[in-house]
Protein backbone atom coordinates (compact mmCIF):
# COMPACT_ATOMS: atom_id res chain seq x y z
CA UNK A 1 0.00 0.00 0.00
CA UNK A 2 2.91 2.30 0.58
CA UNK A 3 3.60 2.12 -3.18
CA UNK A 4 0.32 3.88 -4.01
CA UNK A 5 0.98 6.68 -1.57
CA UNK A 6 4.08 7.88 -3.40
CA UNK A 7 3.82 10.98 -5.54
CA UNK A 8 5.76 9.36 -8.42
CA UNK A 9 3.26 6.50 -8.53
CA UNK A 10 0.36 8.93 -8.74
CA UNK A 11 2.05 10.77 -11.60
CA UNK A 12 2.69 7.51 -13.50
CA UNK A 13 -0.93 6.39 -13.01
CA UNK A 14 -2.18 9.81 -14.13
CA UNK A 15 0.00 9.72 -17.26
CA UNK A 16 -1.16 6.18 -18.09
CA UNK A 17 -4.82 7.18 -17.72
CA UNK A 18 -4.30 10.25 -19.93
CA UNK A 19 -2.49 8.19 -22.59
CA UNK A 20 -5.17 5.48 -22.47
CA UNK A 21 -8.02 7.95 -22.91
CA UNK A 22 -6.08 9.78 -25.63
CA UNK A 23 -5.72 6.51 -27.57
CA UNK A 24 -9.39 5.67 -27.06
CA UNK A 25 -10.40 9.12 -28.30
CA UNK A 26 -8.03 8.93 -31.27
CA UNK A 27 -9.38 5.51 -32.24
CA UNK A 28 -12.99 6.74 -32.05
CA UNK A 29 -12.15 9.85 -34.08
CA UNK A 30 -10.31 7.91 -36.78
CA UNK A 31 -13.06 5.29 -37.01
CA UNK A 32 -15.68 8.02 -37.31
CA UNK A 33 -13.73 9.80 -40.05
CA UNK A 34 -13.31 6.51 -41.95
CA UNK A 35 -17.03 5.68 -41.73
CA UNK A 36 -17.96 9.21 -42.84
CA UNK A 37 -15.66 8.91 -45.87
CA UNK A 38 -17.18 5.51 -46.68
CA UNK A 39 -20.69 6.97 -46.39
CA UNK A 40 -20.11 8.65 -49.76
CA UNK A 41 -20.77 5.22 -51.28
CA UNK A 42 -24.47 5.61 -50.48
CA UNK A 43 -24.93 9.38 -50.26
CA UNK A 44 -24.78 11.14 -53.61
CA UNK A 45 -24.54 14.57 -51.98
CA UNK A 46 -21.06 13.69 -50.69
CA UNK A 47 -19.54 13.17 -54.14
CA UNK A 48 -19.39 15.48 -57.07
CA UNK A 49 -17.94 14.46 -60.41
CA UNK A 50 -17.86 16.98 -63.26
CA UNK A 51 -21.08 18.70 -62.28
CA UNK A 52 -23.02 15.44 -61.97
CA UNK A 53 -23.88 14.08 -58.56
CA UNK A 54 -23.67 10.33 -58.37
CA UNK A 55 -22.61 7.58 -56.02
CA UNK A 56 -22.02 3.85 -56.47
CA UNK A 57 -24.94 2.92 -54.21
CA UNK A 58 -27.37 4.82 -56.44
CA UNK A 59 -26.01 3.22 -59.61
CA UNK A 60 -26.24 -0.23 -58.03
CA UNK A 61 -29.87 0.43 -57.14
CA UNK A 62 -30.43 1.19 -60.83
CA UNK A 63 -28.71 -2.09 -61.74
CA UNK A 64 -31.08 -3.97 -59.42
CA UNK A 65 -34.02 -2.23 -61.12
CA UNK A 66 -32.71 -3.12 -64.58
CA UNK A 67 -32.26 -6.74 -63.51
CA UNK A 68 -35.86 -6.77 -62.26
CA UNK A 69 -37.08 -5.40 -65.58
CA UNK A 70 -34.95 -7.93 -67.46
CA UNK A 71 -36.55 -10.75 -65.47
CA UNK A 72 -39.99 -9.64 -66.63
CA UNK A 73 -38.84 -9.63 -70.26
CA UNK A 74 -37.06 -12.99 -70.53
CA UNK A 75 -39.55 -15.20 -68.73
CA UNK A 76 -38.94 -18.54 -67.04
CA UNK A 77 -39.76 -21.04 -69.76
CA UNK A 78 -37.58 -23.34 -71.81
CA UNK A 79 -34.10 -22.10 -72.65
CA UNK A 80 -34.44 -19.14 -70.27
CA UNK A 81 -34.80 -21.21 -67.09
CA UNK A 82 -31.11 -21.32 -66.11
CA UNK A 83 -30.44 -17.70 -67.08
CA UNK A 84 -33.57 -16.59 -65.22
CA UNK A 85 -32.61 -18.44 -62.03
CA UNK A 86 -29.05 -17.13 -62.18
CA UNK A 87 -30.31 -13.57 -62.61
CA UNK A 88 -32.78 -13.94 -59.74
CA UNK A 89 -30.03 -15.20 -57.40
CA UNK A 90 -27.55 -12.51 -58.45
CA UNK A 91 -30.16 -9.77 -58.06
CA UNK A 92 -31.10 -10.97 -54.58
CA UNK A 93 -27.43 -11.25 -53.67
CA UNK A 94 -26.79 -7.64 -54.65
CA UNK A 95 -29.87 -6.46 -52.77
CA UNK A 96 -28.69 -8.27 -49.63
CA UNK A 97 -25.16 -6.89 -50.00
CA UNK A 98 -26.50 -3.36 -50.41
CA UNK A 99 -28.58 -3.81 -47.25
CA UNK A 100 -25.48 -5.05 -45.41
CA UNK A 101 -23.47 -2.01 -46.56
CA UNK A 102 -20.25 -4.03 -46.80
CA UNK A 103 -18.39 -2.67 -49.82
CA UNK A 104 -16.28 -5.77 -50.67
CA UNK A 105 -19.45 -7.92 -50.52
CA UNK A 106 -21.29 -5.38 -52.68
CA UNK A 107 -18.47 -5.51 -55.22
CA UNK A 108 -18.63 -9.32 -55.39
CA UNK A 109 -22.42 -9.29 -55.66
CA UNK A 110 -22.27 -6.72 -58.45
CA UNK A 111 -19.77 -8.90 -60.32
CA UNK A 112 -22.15 -11.86 -59.95
CA UNK A 113 -24.98 -9.71 -61.37
CA UNK A 114 -22.82 -8.71 -64.34
CA UNK A 115 -22.06 -12.39 -64.96
CA UNK A 116 -25.77 -13.25 -64.73
CA UNK A 117 -26.66 -10.57 -67.29
CA UNK A 118 -23.85 -11.92 -69.49
CA UNK A 119 -25.42 -15.39 -69.18
CA UNK A 120 -28.78 -13.93 -70.24
CA UNK A 121 -27.06 -12.34 -73.25
CA UNK A 122 -25.47 -15.70 -74.10
CA UNK A 123 -28.88 -17.41 -73.95
CA UNK A 124 -30.33 -14.77 -76.28
CA UNK A 125 -27.37 -15.08 -78.65
CA UNK A 126 -27.82 -18.86 -78.74
CA UNK A 127 -31.27 -18.31 -80.23
CA UNK A 128 -33.58 -18.48 -77.25
CA UNK A 129 -36.80 -16.72 -78.26
CA UNK A 130 -37.86 -13.75 -76.16
CA UNK A 131 -41.46 -13.83 -74.95
CA UNK A 132 -41.68 -10.02 -75.22
CA UNK A 133 -40.30 -7.46 -77.61
CA UNK A 134 -36.63 -7.18 -78.46
CA UNK A 135 -36.88 -3.41 -78.06
CA UNK A 136 -37.54 -3.74 -74.34
CA UNK A 137 -34.77 -6.29 -73.94
CA UNK A 138 -32.19 -4.24 -75.84
CA UNK A 139 -33.08 -1.04 -73.97
CA UNK A 140 -32.83 -2.73 -70.57
CA UNK A 141 -29.48 -4.34 -71.35
CA UNK A 142 -28.19 -1.01 -72.69
CA UNK A 143 -29.36 0.80 -69.54
CA UNK A 144 -27.71 -1.85 -67.37
CA UNK A 145 -24.47 -1.43 -69.34
CA UNK A 146 -24.67 2.36 -68.93
CA UNK A 147 -25.10 2.05 -65.17
CA UNK A 148 -22.09 -0.29 -65.02
CA UNK A 149 -20.07 2.19 -67.10
CA UNK A 150 -20.91 4.95 -64.61
CA UNK A 151 -19.76 2.62 -61.82
CA UNK A 152 -16.46 2.11 -63.62
CA UNK A 153 -16.00 5.86 -64.00
CA UNK A 154 -17.17 7.14 -60.62
CA UNK A 155 -15.41 9.41 -58.15
CA UNK A 156 -15.91 7.30 -55.02
CA UNK A 157 -12.62 5.39 -55.19
CA UNK A 158 -10.73 8.61 -55.91
CA UNK A 159 -12.47 10.17 -52.90
CA UNK A 160 -11.38 7.26 -50.68
CA UNK A 161 -7.81 7.25 -51.99
CA UNK A 162 -7.55 11.01 -51.36
CA UNK A 163 -8.94 10.48 -47.85
CA UNK A 164 -6.39 7.74 -47.18
CA UNK A 165 -3.56 10.00 -48.36
CA UNK A 166 -4.72 13.23 -46.73
CA UNK A 167 -6.15 11.97 -43.44
CA UNK A 168 -4.82 8.49 -42.76
CA UNK A 169 -1.44 9.17 -44.34
CA UNK A 170 -0.74 12.29 -42.26
CA UNK A 171 1.18 12.22 -39.01
CA UNK A 172 0.17 11.09 -36.35
CA UNK A 173 -2.82 9.29 -37.90
CA UNK A 174 -0.52 7.16 -40.07
CA UNK A 175 1.06 5.67 -36.94
CA UNK A 176 -2.03 5.61 -34.73
CA UNK A 177 -4.19 3.92 -37.36
CA UNK A 178 -2.00 0.81 -37.35
CA UNK A 179 -1.36 0.95 -33.64
CA UNK A 180 -5.06 1.22 -32.79
CA UNK A 181 -6.36 -1.20 -35.45
CA UNK A 182 -8.46 1.33 -37.36
CA UNK A 183 -9.90 -0.17 -40.56
CA UNK A 184 -9.43 2.13 -43.56
CA UNK A 185 -12.48 2.72 -45.78
CA UNK A 186 -12.85 0.38 -48.75
CA UNK A 187 -12.60 1.44 -52.36
CA UNK A 188 -15.06 0.13 -54.94
CA UNK A 189 -13.29 -1.48 -57.88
Amino acid sequence: MEFFKKRSTAIVIFVLVVVLFTFIGARRSLNKACREAEAAFFDKSLLHADGYYTCPGEQLDYCVDYATRLLTVIGTDGPWTDAYEGLVQARLGLMDALDGRNIPEISQANQALVEAVTAVEAAKDSGAPLPSSYDDYDAIVADFGSAQAVLDDQAYSDHILAFQDDVLGAFPANILRHLLGVKAPETFP
